[in-house]
Order: C-alpha cells, then structure tokens, then sequence
C-alpha cells in the first residue's frame, strides 16, 4: 500500500514537473475568447447547428450524432461550446473526447474542455488535468486546477503535490511555484472544495507575492474558518487588498480562534471595525459578535456604522451582547430608524421574551407600507399557538396577499387541537381568496392532518416541452454570433441605478427570459426580498417574500464566467429551478462557481447596489 501511494506520487510529480518544462503535447498559446471584433457571417447550415445545440441544452437530452458532428467543425468557437456541452449533460460516453480535448492547439477550446470535466466530476480525468495544471497555457491549467477541485478526493494527492506537499519552501520548489499567478491562485482555491481541506499546505501561499494568490488562501482558511489557518493569517490583517482583509476578518470566530489567539483576534477586529472597506468592517462585526458581551465596544461602532448593511450585521448579534438590558435595547432602537434593523432587533426580544417596543408596533399595523405591516404580524405571532393563531385572525383580511399568505403560513405549525376550529375558519375564509398561493395555502390547511397529499411541485424544465427549433434560430441570431450586440440592463431603485452587462451568448435562454420579463413589466415596484451583506442582493419575487416566480423554470446555463463582485446570477432552489429570481453579489464568491447561472455583471452603480438592504424597493428594469 506505502509503495503504491510513492509510485502514485512519483508519477504525479513527473506529471505536474516534467509537463511544465517540457510542454503538454500540441498545445500552443493562442489567445482565448471571442474571435473577431465584428459579427461574423452565419450561414444557414450553422445557424441551424447552434440552434439545435441550444435546444439541446434545453431539454438535456444528448444528441450524440449532432456532437460529434460540431466536435470537428472548422468553427473553434463552436467546437468550444460543444465541450462545454458534453460537461454540462454529463454525456459520460464523450469524456474520453474531452480529455483529449484538454491538447487541443486552441486555449479556448482546451479551457473550455478542462471546464466541463469539472462540472461533470469526471474522475478518470485527474491524470490528465494534473498534465494540464503542469504545462497548459494559463487559460486552460486555470480551468483544469478547478475542475481538479471539484473532482474531489480522487483528485487530492494531485492538488496537494502540485502546491508543495514533501517540499521545504513551496513558494520555490513546488510545481504550482512555476505557474503564473492566476494558477497558483486557482490551485489553491481548488482545495477548498477537499474534506478535510489541506490547510498546512494553503498556510505558505499566504506569503505569496501576488494578492490574488493570498486572497485565494485566505479565502480558504476564512470560508472554511479553519483554526489550523488563523495563525498564519493574522499575519496579512493589514493587507492592502480589500478582500484579504475580508476573509481574514471573517475567520476570526470566537470558536476558531480558541483562547491562544483571542486577543490577538479581538486587536485585529477591533481594527477592522474601522476599515475603510465596508465589506470588511461587515465580516468584522460578525465575527467580533461571537465573543459576546465583551465585545460589546466593538458592535456599538458597527451599529452607528454609516453603512446600513454593516448596521444589519451588529444588529444581528445584539441578543449575545446586550442581553436583556432594555435600557441598551432602547437606545439602539432609537438610534436607528432603518426598518431592516428594526425588524432583526424585534426578532432579538421576541427571542428573549422582552416586553419591549410592543406600543410601537401596533402603529404599524396600520402602516401604508405593507413591509410594516408584515413586520408587525410577525412580533405578534411571537412563540405560541394562540399567538400564531390571534395573529392570523388580525390580518387575514389585509389588502395585500403577501400579509394573507404570510398569516396563513403561521397556522401551519398550529398543533393545539383547542384551537383547530379557529384555524379552520380562517382557512376556509382563504379558501375563496383571488390569489392562487393563499387558496393553495388554505387548501393544504383543510386537509386531514395525515393526509400523504403534497402540495403541487413547481414546473420544472422537465415538464416543459422544446420550443420550435425556429426560437432557438432566433436567440442564435440575436446574441450568439460572435461580436453581436449584448443586452444592457438598468435596474432603477429608490437609492439610484445599477446597470448590468448580460451575457446572451453564454446564457441565451437565462437571459432572453430576463429581458423579456423586463420588457413586459414583470419587474416593476417589486423589493429586494433577501440581502446578506457582503454576500447577495436578491429581487425578481413579484410577491416579495421569496415564493415568487414566472410561472416557469429554466435550465442551467454554466460557462467559465465566475462569482466575482458584481456578478448576476440565476437565484434557484435546486439543479435546473431558475425562474425570474437573481441575485448580485457583493463579492467574489467561488464556492458558487459552476453551481449557479452566471450571466450577467454590474458596469456601473457598485454603490448603489451596496447600500441596498432588504424590503428595499425595485422600480422597474429597463432594456437598452
């Protein structure tokens, strides 16, 4: 067993060594991405191949002879979709074509290969992607690093030798010493994906000259808050780069840290509450909340911070630091107006059964904004079964069907049989309401509480029929020939503008529904229903509480498009379940990479999009 595991070894080193000074097969440096500057000529024959392909990708079955066909096409480009393709439909009979593929003399077409056998998980791929992270082009040993991490396991020993396992100064000596930054960073983001991820072998990269190879180890240790890593990385608090001192702020737990490091942590926090990134200030005051009452200094600073979504975050751990003293309570509440803070301090006193800002509640069920109104239907649901139920019986009959909806849903979880006649009454009332969710609601109510009856699932893409072959004719002449015109979005909020790049060639049918929604009004006068700060910005729920949709489901469109700041990506609830839900993100998130839709970026209004807080409202999106 020992000699297999060296001889594993050897052949790993000869692989990611002896590749890199000596070149994979064939492949040669040229440029990857789009080819021309102008729209190329399509002729009718390959109009026809791309509308098929995309139909193809629509319905996820594998038309085996169309990719072959297109897999020797004279069109790079095309070649290059196919790869992706085969990944994407997991069509296992043309993964040794994809790992030949990983030689091709174009980057594209090889990156894009290496790419799909990541999202396959294609694990009989490791050798040959470990060729690859040896030697590639830089597009393509960035692909196959990632596509290395999310083969898993079977892929360790490669990831581990490639960045210094057995060597004295990794930074030097190791295979991953030899490639460009963008490599090394890629490899050592890969191991976040490994369980236990190898955190002595992230530590050394935390000395790396590049900040995007230290941002990438700090990531690890910071996503995964690794105790094994902390030490080490307090030793880049004072980064220049925003996002390293993100992810080490966010590392900085009370548990992770342990005793040995806590006040080193606290003098690192402390500082951090005070940076000049909000991004970092937010991950600060989260994780200076988990050393409770002590750090009460340090969370007062985050709740008079000028950015509300910092404030969201102090106030998210005040039940830990305050307490039950109402007299801390209050001033906070006073302090700060912002009804997304108010509404996470209810939830605090709610908790801890404080009899606090009752007097001030009951004005808002009367508000005009129904965002009030829900917020008081929810403090007076509080904990118990008549709570729930004398709640449900206030607003049952309000104006807005979210409110309905959201008082039908606290009767679900009604289990005193006393109160069963209360809370069949409402439902019968609801059973007759105009809107569809608060019948379905009602419906499920009335039914006998063994009943095995589910509710309807939502249409998925598999209950959908292809479109005629000419609609997909259409989405390819209208975005996938190369240097077509892309569509530009402009979402209008109350605190300004933000104006997206959509990306119509990689993600034609995510993006054709996008605008068509905007364009027939869907996205009017609807809020941000869920913002995490210093993750997600989340609209596109027409009801508002995150149960909404179009009526319909669209498919995964993966490409090589990654979770950087300002990303738009399909919001879903499970493999193939986007609708008209989509979020922003505040910043780089490559744990989401190759598991959500990218197709889209913010070009403009990175501040607007942070100030954005939950319940704010959405105006309308425009297409340009």
């Amino acid at each position: 067993m020992v000699a297999d595991r060296a001889l594993r070894r050897r052949l790993i080193v000869i692989a990611l060594v002896g590749v890199s000074q000596a070149g994979v097969g064939c492949v040669t440096a040229k440029a990857s991405g789009p080819r021309g500057t102008g729209v190329a000529p399509m002729s009718a024959r390959d109009l026809r191949h791309d509308a098929r392909l995309l139909a193809m990708l629509d319905v996820r079955r594998a038309d085996t002879l169309l990719v072959d066909t297109l897999l020797v096409d004279a069109d790079p480009d095309r070649r290059a979709r196919t790869a992706l393709a085969i990944g994407q439909l997991r069509i296992r009979s043309r993964f040794p074509q994809l790992r030949r593929l990983l030689t091709d003399g174009d980057t594209l077409i090889a990156a894009n290969a290496a790419y799909a056998l990541g999202v396959a998980k294609d694990t009989q791929a490791v050798a040959v992607l470990a060729r690859a992270v040896g030697g590639a082009p830089d597009p393509v040993a960035r692909e196959a690093a990632w596509a290395l991490g999310e083969i898993g396991e079977p892929a360790r020993m490669v990831l581990s030798v490639a960045l210094g396992d057995g060597v004295t100064a990794p930074l030097r000596g190791s295979a991953a010493a030899s490639r460009s930054a963008s490599v090394r960073a890629a490899l050592v983001l890969a191991t976040v994906k490994l369980r236990p991820a190898p955190i002595a072998l992230v530590v050394p990269w935390l000395a790396d000259s590049s900040a995007t190879v230290v941002r990438a180890a700090t990531y690890v240790i910071g996503r995964l808050r690794a105790p094994a890593g902390v030490r080490a990385m307090l030793t880049v608090r004072a980064h220049a780069d925003e996002e390293v001192r993100q992810n080490v702020a966010r590392a900085l737990t009370r548990t992770t840290v342990g005793d040995s490091l806590a006040a080193l942590a606290r003098e690192a926090l402390n500082a951090f509450v005070r940076d000049p990134d909000w991004r970092v200030r937010a991950n600060a005051a989260g994780s200076v909340s988990t050393f409770g009452a002590s750090a009460l200094d340090a969370v007062q600073i985050g709740l008079a911070d000028s950015v509300a979504n910092v404030r969201i975050v102090a106030t998210d751990s005040l039940s830990v630091v305050f307490g039950r003293d109402s007299v801390r309570w209050r001033r906070a509440w006073e302090r700060d107006t912002l009804l997304a803070v108010r509404r996470l301090m209810l939830g605090h006193v709610r908790r801890l059964a404080l009899p606090l800002f009752d007097a001030e509640v009951l004005t808002w069920e009367r508000h005009a904004d129904w965002r009030y109104r829900i917020a008081a239907l929810e403090h007076r649901a509080r904990a118990t079964d008549v709570d729930r139920v004398i709640a449900a019986e206030a607003f049952i009959a309000d104006t807005d069907p979210r409110i309905r909806t959201a008082a039908l849903q606290r009767l679900a979880n009604v289990a005193n049989d006393s109160l069963s006649a209360r809370v069949r009454r409402l439902a019968v009332r609801a059973s007759t309401d105009r809107d569809s969710l608060v019948r379905s609601l009602a419906t499920r109510l009335l039914a006998p509480r063994d009943s095995t009856a589910r509710p309807p699932r939502r249409a998925t893409p598999d209950s959908l029929v292809a479109r005629p072959l000419v609609e997909y004719e259409r989405l390819v002449r209208l975005w996938g020939a190369v240097g077509s015109r892309q569509p530009v979005a402009v979402i209008e909020t109350d605190d300004g503008v933000v104006t997206l790049q959509l990306y119509g060639r990689e993600a034609p049918l995510v993006v054709e529904a996008f605008v068509r929604l905007a364009n027939e009004g869907f996205y009017r006068n609807t809020v941000f229903h869920r913002v995490v700060p210093n993750f997600v910005v989340q609209d596109g729920d027409p009801r508002g509480d995150g149960t909404g949709g179009p009526g319909f489901s669209l498919r995964e469109s993966f490409s090589r498009r990654r979770h950087e700041r300002g990303c738009v990506g399909l919001a879903t609830s499970g493999p193939d379940t986007g609708g008209s839900q989509y979020y922003l993100c505040h910043s780089s998130q490559p744990h989401l990479d190759g598991a959500y839709t990218v197709f889209g970026t913010v070009l403009s209004g990175f501040d607007v999009m942070d100030r954005i807080v939950q319940g704010d409202r959405m105006v309308r999106i425009r297409i340009l």
